[in-house]
């Protein structure tokens, strides 16, 4: 079986270009430069991005309307740039997705002297997900059908069983450090900006026969679902096309 590996990706760039490679299982899938800034899609269009084919489907319009389409007090769509510009996208056997996930940025571009630092070259993943290529099939049917029968539990689940991972995308990972120089190596979420160079590490593993990437720390019970990333991840509708063309590799989406 095949797998889909989306990476999206948002960079401020100081000076030089970042230079990314991706590793799964340790083996090197891509290596590629950014060069310039890559920025997110306008939060007011990001409605119009996506299939609402399934969210009526499925009797889940609520979900659109809660986490897609509803403005705060200030007018804002509650996207929080979350739909970036650039994707990559990967498909992969199944009998290679062992280990970790490897995202080895090389990016220490900064203007740090005596101590201070006032501009650096910075990174974002705001949506890091896998799934089976064959889910995202009929306007990522499988996908919404999954998710729709994830039952996120209100009742103190979580906090009983401990921190669940979402799916299918990511909701924290480890950035490993060489140095200390802008941050320790911590864990993150896809809202941080992480500067200088690090390797972010995502554990591979496998639920109901089904591999997925682990949120750091979580526990073996159960999943979350119905996050903003993972929505997107799974109704919009340029990653749709790409999804389910014939030939899908390293490709990106502007």
């Amino acid at each position: 079986m095949k797998y889909t590996l989306v990476l999206g990706i948002a960079y401020k760039k100081y000076k030089n270009p970042g230079d990314i490679a991706v590793y799964v299982g340790g083996r090197l899938i891509d290596a590629f430069q950014i060069d310039q800034d890559v920025t997110f899609v306008c939060e007011d269009t990001v409605p119009s991005l996506l299939d609402e084919t399934w969210y009526h489907r499925l009797g889940r319009i609520e979900w659109w309307l809660a986490e897609l389409g509803t403005k705060n007090v200030n007018g804002n769509l509650m996207t929080y740039e979350i739909v970036p510009k650039l994707f990559k996208i990967y498909e992969i056997e199944e009998q290679d997705l062992n280990g970790l996930v490897e995202i080895k940025v090389d990016n220490s571009h900064n203007d740090h002297n005596n101590g201070f630092m006032k501009n650096n070259s910075m990174i974002r993943f705001p949506i890091i997900g896998l799934f089976p290529s064959h889910f995202a099939e009929n306007r990522g049917e499988q996908l919404m059908r999954i998710m729709e029968r994830i039952v996120y539990r209100e009742t103190g689940e979580e906090s009983k069983h401990g921190k669940q991972s979402e799916w299918p995308c990511v909701g924290s990972f480890y950035t490993k450090r060489q140095n200390n120089m802008h941050e320790k190596a911590k864990v993150v979420d896809g809202y941080w900006w992480i500067g200088g160079s690090f390797t972010a590490e995502i554990p591979i593993k496998t639920k109901h026969r089904i591999r997925y990437l682990s949120s750091i720390g979580a526990k073996g019970t159960g999943f979350l679902h119905r996050t903003p990333m993972s929505m997107i991840l799974a109704t919009c509708k340029p990653l749709l096309n790409i999804y389910n063309e014939d030939q899908r590799s390293n490709r990106t989406e502007d």
